[in-house]
């Protein structure tokens, strides 16, 4: 078997630069992260997609269970699980174009990025999607 093709490279500002965002981890508790940034790239003027596997919305914007679920794909994902969850959002984001994924803080370790780049795509891992739109004034234009 051939060696997987490694991952297009994806900066931050590239990644922001997209218009339909998949939030996975999204949740309607005003207190966790997974609310904090599906808002914040609302505000922002992104077409968000909340995912998570009970919710039934968020702010009233219906929630799909996996990313597989989404009408018309999107073009990047936020992900904001558990490691253990982060790679099954991994395998469904293979299943549709392979978007990039950036990972916020917490939501990786090594096996997560290994399977990114086992399946060819591209990741940011680290940073977090509410302080690099702070640090840029809010989202490019």
């Amino acid at each position: 078997m051939d060696d997987p093709k490694p991952p297009p490279p994806v900066s931050v500002d590239s990644w922001l630069r997209r218009r339909r965002i998949a939030v996975c981890g999204a949740t309607p508790k005003r207190d966790r992260w997974g609310y904090r940034v599906f808002r914040r790239l609302l505000d922002e003027g992104y077409d968000v997609v909340p995912v998570h596997p009970v919710a039934p919305h968020v702010d009233h914007i219906p929630c799909v269970a996996r990313l597989t679920e989404i009408p018309g794909g999107v073009d990047a994902v936020s992900v904001i699980t558990p490691p253990e969850a982060s790679l099954q959002v991994l395998r469904d984001a293979a299943e549709i174009d392979r978007p990039p994924c950036w990972f916020q803080p917490g939501a990786s370790d090594d096996a997560v990025l290994a399977e990114a780049a086992r399946l060819g795509i591209a990741t940011i891992d680290g940073p977090c999607v509410l302080v690099e739109l702070d640090r840029r004034g809010g989202r490019p234009r």
